[in-house]
């Protein structure tokens, strides 16, 4: 009995042994699956964080795709408005034009017809009149044909101009981003270059699209009150001088100030880091805000004749600005907000074309309403001379009215003044002379014959 627990016994112990190393077995296979599923994890974790940012990538790529696309759209659609417009305006001249030939027509044919009615011994006398009265209509009439010929072919040369300078723009953008990659490096860290780099670029872009610098634009030009004095504010105790004010033959104004912010941009694309690219990012957008507010500051929109009510920040380096907008689109605006307008040297010129279009517009307007004002003083013109024509009629008629009346009682019926004066002659009244044909009595006039 004893030697059968004593086997028994050996038997559980074998037993035991077995299943603790099966069980240390099966635990070393579950860690080893455990380790395997976690480093899948980590890795499909980084594939995930790779796709994301390939993701954002060509989320950015695309915006600034469909930003040029909608640029080049607005182009296509403004060349499009201006040949509608130049259409239009070419027909409405035409008619303007005929509708001048109806009008000398008419009154050439009126004043025809008055000068056939009116007796023989007025025709000097109403000629005059008619030359008087006609003179001014004719003056009136060629100005109002020479101011719509005027504003024709401003327009027609506006169109062509802006389509010349979209054209320029196009290339010149090109270069200015060539230009920027390559002075980038040597631009860093240098305030001083930096602006005056800002400051030539702008210049450049002016001069390339056809302004002449002292005729068109002024660089540095200290702004003066009306009395001639400096103006000058808080920080700006030298007085005020933005960089470029372009000028507009009708008056108008816009004052353009460059500002280059390249320090934290460089370290945003030398970043190896997204946590470096996020804090050079962070300091770009500061140093924008940062120059909004001084623009802001000066004031120069209410300083400068004709100015609008903004001014604009010229930004030279290209990818700096589109970077600094697609990070934060609510920049622009922020800065519209404080009557600065955000611009870069792609539509630049545009902005200016824009504007000066909106100048013209209302210079246009003006004349149109100048035009208006004429023809309604030559319809008053026209008026006053109908109702002196019709005065004149009434008196033909009332002279013509009393000639008759004159006439019969000269010649006709009972008692009338010729009869009496053959009965003189009859009875023996001396004369000298004979009375004219047309003015003998019937009687007289039969025994004459």
């Amino acid at each position: 009995m004893i030697y059968f627990l004593g086997a028994l016994c050996l038997v559980f112990l074998v037993l035991f042994l077995y299943a603790g190393k099966r069980i240390k077995e099966l635990t070393d296979v579950a860690a080893a699956a455990e380790r395997a599923e976690h480093e899948k994890a980590l890795e499909l974790k980084m594939l995930e964080t790779k796709l994301q940012t390939t993701a954002e990538a060509h989320q950015e790529l695309r915006q600034r795709y469909d930003a040029l696309q909608q640029k080049a759209d607005e182009a296509a659609v403004s060349l499009a408005t201006a040949k509608t417009e130049r259409a239009s305006l070419a027909s409405e001249l035409e008619k303007l034009q005929a509708e001048k030939g109806k009008l000398a027509e008419e009154l050439r044919d009126s004043f025809r017809a008055v000068a056939n009615d009116i007796m023989r011994e007025r025709t000097e006398d109403l000629d005059k009149r008619t030359k008087e009265t006609l003179s001014p209509l004719r003056e009136d009439l060629k100005r109002f044909g020479e101011q719509v010929d005027k504003t024709y072919q401003e327009e027609a040369r506006e169109r062509f101009n802006l389509k010349d300078s979209i054209e320029k723009l196009i290339l010149r953008s090109q270069e200015i981003s060539q230009e920027t990659t390559s002075l980038t490096r040597a631009l860093r860290g240098d305030s001083k270059v930096q602006g005056d780099w800002g400051e030539l670029v702008l210049e450049r872009i002016l001069d390339q699209s056809g302004l002449i610098r002292g005729e068109h634009y002024f660089v540095q030009e200290t702004l003066r009150d009306e009395s001639g004095a400096v103006i000058t504010t808080g920080d700006n105790r030298g007085g005020l001088r933005p960089d470029v004010i372009v000028r507009y033959p009708n008056r108008g104004a816009i004052v353009i100030d460059s500002k280059v912010s390249l320090t934290a941009y460089a370290r945003y694309v030398a970043a190896e880091t997204d946590a470096e690219r996020d804090q050079a990012l962070k300091e770009h957008l500061l140093s924008l805000r940062k120059h909004i507010n001084e623009l802001s500051g000066k004031r120069y929109e209410e300083y400068t004749e004709g100015s609008p009510n903004f001014v604009m920040l010229f930004i030279p380096n290209e990818p700096a600005y589109t970077i600094a907008l697609a990070h934060d689109p609510t920049l622009w605006e922020e800065a519209y907000r404080k009557n600065v307008v955000l611009i870069n040297g792609t539509n630049l010129i545009a902005a200016l074309r824009m504007a000066q279009d909106m100048w013209q517009r209302d210079s246009q307007q003006r004349n149109v309403l100048q035009i208006v004002d004429e023809a309604g003083k030559l319809y008053d013109k026209f008026a006053t001379f109908s109702e002196t024509f019709l005065k004149i009629e009434s008196k033909l008629e009332d002279a013509q009215k009393a000639f008759g009346e004159a006439k019969g009682q000269l010649r006709d019926g009972r008692g009338d003044i010729l009869g009496r004066f053959d009965k003189l002659k009859a009875l023996g009244a001396k004369t000298k002379k004979a009375l004219p044909g047309g003015i003998q009595s019937p009687a007289s006039a039969s025994e004459d014959e």
